[in-house]
């Protein structure tokens, strides 16, 4: 029964991670960012939910690392992603 917290802490956290991102006004994946306050709302209650999962079957810290590095791995690939595709679009234009 363990092994079904470890992914649904990562989901929620990624989820938490998506969230936040797409409500910052720098983010590159939309044309305008979603509504601030929501999201970022719905982002701590995301991390909040992914600690409170994977605290439930694992030590606390061990769950704190999972849902910071899950987070940190997202927030580092959305812009990243979007830069690459981007790109990829700059070069199918010829530019």
């Amino acid at each position: 029964m363990q092994d079904f917290f470890i992914p649904a802490s990562v989901l929620f956290a990624v989820a938490g991670a998506l969230a936040f991102y797409l409500a910052a006004p720098g983010q590159r994946w939309l044309r305008a960012p979603l509504p601030p306050r929501l999201f970022r709302t719905l982002a701590a209650i995301s991390g909040l939910a992914a600690f409170v999962i994977g605290a439930s079957r694992l030590y606390p810290a061990t769950s704190l690392a999972i849902v910071f590095t899950a987070a940190m791995a997202c927030l580092t690939a959305c812009p990243l992603s979007a830069c690459c595709l981007s790109g990829s679009r700059l070069a199918a234009l010829g530019g």
